[in-house]
């Protein structure tokens, strides 16, 4: 497909190429990594010729046709979603499958482009160039906007295209699906691994140990020849025998022995401890224009606790997150700071107002007039920019190095509370890892939007599944949140036709008095006091009734959306796209109207045991 030749690239403060070489083969699917600022994206770049090589050159085969998503997209053309996508060329019912797939329904499709966020205009131009079936797919970090669902459909889109591509990401799990090779960038070269992510880092530890063990053996030589050349400089009878000794040290190329990132640490600075309680809402509205997203949500937060916002794209988690930082105003309800209360924000476009003309220094100086010079430098340190890195300036940096200015402006002054969206996208895994460990030692209060499942992992305590403007509360890490939600599903094994459900329990009552709590602190439904034998006897008999009738609803309901799968995976469908569309609305209503009835009948679930525990004691 293409030749990369002898690349070499510099800056004035830095080399990121020297005499780079590596061949794309038709049919694979490399994985590009490596530390931010090692020129992945100036790599990319050099390819399709937006940017040119000092010294080499890519040969490309004739005629080559290569489509390109970079990080930071220009305007699109196009008024609207549709006409952004789709081209004359293309087919129509085509575009709309791509869009469907890539979370922009058929609602959104006349939506205007202006109106659209950073992570939605991403998914417009990588629907315009999957229409466009390039010869060669570049895609540089594709997934830092998307939720699981859509990650999950662009995976299967891609393998089944057979299409020959060429990506950034650091996003390792979507990386060991995906690749067929690694293409790692390290000491200004380009080294090819073949594989996938895992395996990737097996052979390039083994590199690594051979390499050291080289390393180790050189040195020991080198002391060994300077050890005579130090002892005999000055012996004329041995002036031969150190002159030579001498040239072989000249002649030695020293294994150059890199500093493993992933011992770089650091902690955020101490902050001034807050009250128990850090930030509460109630009935908070929120909407933007027609579309309701909130309609008198409650949301607590207690001292200490590390909360990851979940849900689907477009549910409401980055509107939450600004609510709760004090930066989206609501149009009904309060939002209430504890005592002592300290909050630093991180926007997911943090890096876009930093200044391009500043540099590092410059820019941290900016966020902190009054704090030392020396200070700054060592917070540029712990954010892995040292010695004349730290004079470059912001436009020179890549996506990765801007987000780590931005993470350290935020923590120059200590705060107690950070509220941090995607505080991961452009990180690459070492700084990610640096990342998670301060913020796990972290003696403050996080709340946080991430879709990196391994980072969700190592930094949440407690799990906040937002959807429809509700937000579902689980004490516990992500590995618990997973297996609750696999829990909640495997409890009910059957499947239903759509019916009339009744709304479900909102996680947060909107209400100004709360309900009375079960035995077990679960939400019951208001009751008399002192009910007597026969009373509490119809109750457990017509609960009963209620759980048996929403069991049955719930295996027509599963068994149906089990037939729609099963149509929907059929390649036969994709070709009439008016069909598919119909099947697939239909699929998506019965989808959310099981998830009502599944909150209904574990309501109506804990209501039945806390009858009969009641009727158990009035009788024994």
């Amino acid at each position: 497909m293409f030749h990369i030749e002898s690349l070499t690239k510099e800056y004035p403060t830095k080399t990121l190429f020297d005499k780079a070489s590596a061949h794309l083969r038709p049919d694979t699917r490399i994985g590009i990594v490596g530390p931010n600022g090692t020129g992945k994206t100036t790599l990319l770049r050099m390819i399709i010729g937006t940017d040119d090589p000092d010294e080499g050159r890519v040969r490309k085969r004739p005629h080559l046709k290569i489509g390109y998503l970079p990080q930071e997209l220009e305007t699109l053309p196009g008024r609207t979603i549709i006409e952004a996508t789709h081209r004359n060329e293309y087919p129509e019912h085509e575009a709309k499958r791509i869009l469907t797939g890539l979370g922009l329904g058929e609602g959104d499709w006349d939506r205007s482009m202006s109106t659209l966020s950073g992570g939605y205009r991403m998914r417009v131009a990588l629907a315009h160039l999957l229409l466009s079936e390039p010869d060669v797919l570049m895609l540089d970090e594709p997934t830092n906007h998307l939720d699981q669902a859509t990650q999950s459909w662009l995976e299967n889109f891609l393998l089944s295209a057979r299409m020959t591509l060429v990506m950034i990401s650091h996003d390792t799990r979507f990386l060991d699906r995906m690749v067929t090779h690694i293409w790692e960038l390290r000491n200004y070269t380009i080294q090819e691994y073949r594989g996938n992510y895992t395996s990737f880092q097996k052979l390039r530890a083994e590199r690594d140990a051979q390499e050291t063990s080289a390393a180790n053996r050189q040195a020991k030589e080198v002391a060994r020849v300077q050890t005579f050349v130090d002892r005999f400089r000055y012996q004329a009878n041995k002036a031969s025998q150190v002159q030579s000794r001498i040239k072989q040290l000249e002649k030695v190329k020293l294994i150059d022995r890199k500093r493993d990132g992933k011992r770089i640490r650091f902690k955020f600075p101490e902050p001034r401890p807050s009250g128990k309680q850090v930030i509460e809402l109630q009935d908070i509205h929120k909407a933007y224009g027609e579309k309701v997203i909130y309609e008198g949500i409650d949301f607590s937060i207690a001292r200490g606790q590390k909360v990851a916002l979940v849900g689907e794209n477009g549910a409401g988690k980055s509107t939450l997150l600004k609510i709760l930082a004090g930066v989206l105003e609501f149009e009904q309800g309060s939002r209430t700071l504890g005592h002592e209360v300290s909050v630093h924000y991180f926007a997911q476009h943090q890096a876009e107002i930093l200044n391009p003309e500043h540099s590092i220094l410059e820019s941290l100086e900016e966020a902190a007039p009054q704090v030392e010079m020396n200070f700054l430098r060592s917070i540029a340190g712990v954010f892995l920019f040292s010695g004349n890195d730290q004079k470059k300036p912001i436009k020179a940096l890549s996506g990765g190095e801007r987000n780590r200015v931005a993470l350290a402006r935020m923590l120059i002054e200590p705060a107690n509370t950070l509220l941090l969206d995607e505080p991961t996208n452009h990180l690459d895994p070492t700084s990610v890892d640096v990342l998670t460990d301060a913020l796990s030692t972290f003696p403050g209060t996080i709340v946080f939007i991430s879709h990196d499942p391994v980072f969700l992992s190592r930094a949440a305590t407690r799990i906040v599944e937002i959807d429809e403007g509700k937000a579902r509360d689980y004490i516990g890490d992500y590995e618990y949140y997973l297996w609750k939600r696999a829990q909640e599903w495997e409890s009910i094994k059957q499947s239903t036709q759509p019916i009339d459900v009744a709304k479900p329990t909102k996680q947060h009552s909107q209400s100004k008095q709360p309900k009375p709590q079960s035995s077990n602190g679960s939400s019951a439904e208001p009751s008399i006091k002192s009910p007597s034998r026969r009373e509490l006897s119809k109750t457990v008999a017509r609960v009963e009734k209620q759980v048996s009738k929403a069991e049955e609803e719930i295996t027509k309901l599963e068994g149906h959306i089990a037939q729609r799968d099963k149509e929907l995976a059929d390649p036969a469908t994709y070709q009439d796209y008016s069909r598919w569309n119909t099947l697939h609305q239909e699929r998506d209503k019965w989808g959310h109207e099981l998830e009502k009835l599944t909150a209904k009948w574990s309501e109506l679930s804990t209501q039945l045991e806390t009858s009969k525990e009641q009727f158990k004691k009035l009788t024994s």
